[in-house]
């Protein structure tokens, strides 16, 4: 089961161990002008132990990263696969702004992946971007064509079928959910301390210092407020509306955004990139509130049951989850790609809420967290699936999609070996012993 379910996607090792602590190390194997060196291949196998695979031999991980390096070098050589610069930049803005959230500061940043500034960082994570995209987009030129028949599926599905695992019980449920109101008295009370903050610093307080002891933006709270490199649309637009409008050295007054009430310094103005300090303080509903959100959704509750409208209805017309309100409310499982949730790994509280009920069934209303923030849900059962051995019948889509990979890497793998001999390739004596599954070897070279 473990080779017929591994994804041979050779671009999938987005590896974060490439600090600058790292020494110069052995080169492994040379591939047209992509180089593998031995800290690669160690990095490679810690990843997979990460992931909780079993790691016995080293000629895999040298093989595999020996197919990405060709795929990258023939993608730089073709004038169809581009990447542009701006691209790249936008993408790393994207993950530095997600490893700051994550991680809370520039600081811890640079921490955790052994580098001096973010600078270097950056450098490293842009050359990684570059490479990953120039390999996503030569394996999808080579694979655009193919496609799975209902015949090649049956097949595959014969030819696999004791492969195929025992499924334990799945759903597939619904939510409403509601974000308590603040009351005009508590928000009053925010923009009021924002102001008094504000004061401050206009009588001579540090706008970081202010930002460290009040901000509670975790993403930024800890490196005094700071965010840097803001293009338009990065931000939710009320934060765009007041950043964008601000001159260098000005503090906005406070202003409200989903995540609560904001003050905003903007340091520095380069075109439509801005350099900016934000103290954040955010909604966080009392029990008050709470209370009138949880009275508002057991009222839609009471209107689903009395057929005044449907579930699917109330979550189009009520919820605040944006992304599943157009959807009926139901929930995507982003692993599987389909909407079934193994029962058993489902969250505590959305498991606890579920218990004892049936398709069709519709929860108690609970207080939750949603994106950091409380909400107040209600959830229905949509489909109840049994425990079961993998089908066609029942898992025809994820069945289909198996396929879909596996063909889609057959083709790849062939596609390689047909590089192979108008290639430049050097390996390393000591893994010229490898029983690898291509002839990486061949003399005729042109």
């Amino acid at each position: 089961m473990n080779k017929l379910f591994i994804t041979l996607m050779f671009f999938s090792f987005t590896l974060l161990t490439f600090g600058q602590e790292k020494k110069i190390d052995g080169i492994v194997a040379v591939v047209g002008d992509e180089i593998i060196t031995e800290s690669d291949i160690n990095d490679a196998e810690n990843y997979a132990r990460s992931e909780g695979q079993i790691v016995s031999d080293k000629c895999n991980f040298v093989e595999t990263m020996m197919k990405e390096k060709i795929i990258l070098y023939k993608a730089k050589q073709d004038t169809l696969v581009t990447v542009g610069k701006d691209e790249v930049s936008r993408e790393a803005d994207s993950r530095l702004d997600g490893y700051r959230n994550y991680f809370g500061s520039d600081e811890n940043v640079l921490k955790n992946f052994k580098f001096k500034t973010m600078g270097e960082l950056r450098n490293v994570l842009e050359t990684m971007i570059k490479n990953q995209m120039y390999t996503q987009r030569k394996m999808m030129s080579i694979t655009k064509n193919v496609d799975v028949s209902p015949e090649y599926l049956k097949k595959f599905y014969n030819s696999h079928e004791s492969e195929f695992p025992n499924l334990n019980e799945e759903i597939e449920y619904a939510q409403i959910f509601l974000y308590p109101e603040l009351s005009e008295t508590h928000k009053q009370q925010l923009i009021d301390q924002l102001k008094g903050i504000k004061k401050q610093i206009q009588e001579g307080a540090s706008f970081s210092d202010m930002a460290k002891k009040y901000s509670q933006d975790p993403g930024s709270a800890e490196s005094g407020g700071l965010i840097t490199n803001v293009k338009r649309g990065q931000m939710v637009k009320e934060f765009d509306a007041v950043a964008f409008s601000l001159d260098e050295g000005q503090i906005s007054d406070p202003f409200e955004t989903e995540y609560g009430y904001h003050i905003v310094y903007l340091e520095k103005k380069k075109g439509q990139v801005l350099n900016l300090r934000h103290i954040l303080l955010m909604a966080v509903p009392d029990k008050d509130e709470i209370r009138e959100a949880t009275k508002k959704l057991e009222q839609i509750k009471s209107d689903i049951k009395a057929g005044k409208l449907t579930f699917s209805e109330a979550a189009l017309k009520y919820s605040n989850d944006r992304y599943t309100k157009y959807n009926g409310g139901v929930l995507s499982n982003q692993q599987t790609g389909d909407n079934r949730f193994e029962k058993i790994k489902l969250p505590t509280k959305i498991l606890y809420n579920l218990s004892g009920l049936v398709k069709g069934d519709v929860s108690e209303v609970f207080e939750d967290t949603d994106n950091n923030r409380t909400v107040v849900k209600l959830l229905k059962i949509t489909d109840v699936i049994p425990p079961h051995k993998m089908n066609l019948d029942i898992d025809y889509n994820r069945i289909k999609n198996f396929a879909q990979k596996t063909k889609e890497n057959e083709i790849v793998e062939k596609w390689v070996e047909n590089q192979i001999p108008t290639t430049f390739i050097t390996i390393q004596d000591q893994y010229k012993k490898c029983k690898f599954s291509l002839n990486w070897l061949q003399t005729n070279k042109k």
